[in-house]
């Protein structure tokens, strides 16, 4: 098996898509512990084969499952290399929203020290003056 190469954002883009659909992503759920037919897929759907068929389509183009034909069945399973992509997504989502928030925590943490200390000295100049503080 080859290497996938680094994830780019056209795939990225594209698995996004294909992850947006909640019936693709029951979907994916299915086929991450088992190979499954696509009617034994189907069967867990209220919606038509045919829409099975094209959700199925969509998941396989953007590299999240892989088909395996077996006599007349279609078998089905996740694809490692578009879970990946999927998860290098996530994480860095998660990791630039963790730097985010740190940042804004820090500068947070700055300006209420800074507040108080020249919010003291502020208050006891206004005070002496006669002024509200």
């Amino acid at each position: 098996m080859r290497l996938s190469k680094q994830p780019d954002e056209v795939s990225a883009a594209a698995i996004l898509r294909a992850f947006s659909d909640e019936n693709r992503r029951t979907m994916l759920e299915l086929v991450a512990t088992k190979e499954m037919s696509a009617g034994e897929i189907a069967g867990h759907f209220t919606v038509t084969r045919q829409a099975v068929s094209q959700h199925l389509r969509v998941l396989k183009e953007a590299g999240l499952v892989e088909e395996r034909r077996d006599g007349r069945s279609r078998l089905y399973r996740t694809r490692a290399d578009g879970i990946a992509i999927l998860h290098q997504y996530f994480n860095n989502l998660w990791s630039n929203s963790l730097a985010l928030a740190k940042e804004i925590a820090e500068a947070a943490e700055v300006n209420t020290h800074g507040d108080n200390d020249q919010g003291a000295e502020g208050e006891s100049a206004n005070h002496e003056q006669g002024m509200p503080g």
